[in-house]
């Protein structure tokens, strides 16, 4: 089922099927890191990152909340740059003796304004 929710687009059958998290609700997981819940009753929620952590926290299994939300560990993440965006960073972590993710880790760290990990 495919629902537009202002604007964004949920379907159930191109997302991840999480778990079954009460008797009428499955939650799902977008390509985009977005979840939301959806009901029998052909209706879809969106949730907050915040809202469906706690709800597998609460409703699934350890091992499903560690894989989905686990913040001690790395993840990996696949982006689409530039080509002279990422020729740019490949030569700076090279001049700094660095990994590529690392100088990527070092970036978007500044860019939030949080430390580095």
């Amino acid at each position: 089922m495919m629902k537009l929710i202002k604007g964004r687009k949920y379907n159930t059958d191109t997302a991840k099927l999480i778990g079954v998290v009460g008797e009428q609700q499955k939650l799902y997981s977008k390509r985009t890191g977005e979840f939301f819940l959806y009901f029998v009753d052909k209706k879809i929620v969106p949730l907050s990152f915040d809202k469906a952590e706690k709800i597998v926290k609460e409703k699934l299994d350890k091992k499903t909340y560690d894989n989905l939300f686990n913040k001690n560990g790395i993840e990996k993440v696949t982006l689409l740059l530039d080509s002279k965006i990422v020729q740019d960073a490949r030569n700076e972590a090279v001049a700094r003796n660095i990994r590529l993710n690392t100088l990527v880790e070092e970036a978007i760290c500044e860019y939030l304004n949080l430390k580095n990990v």
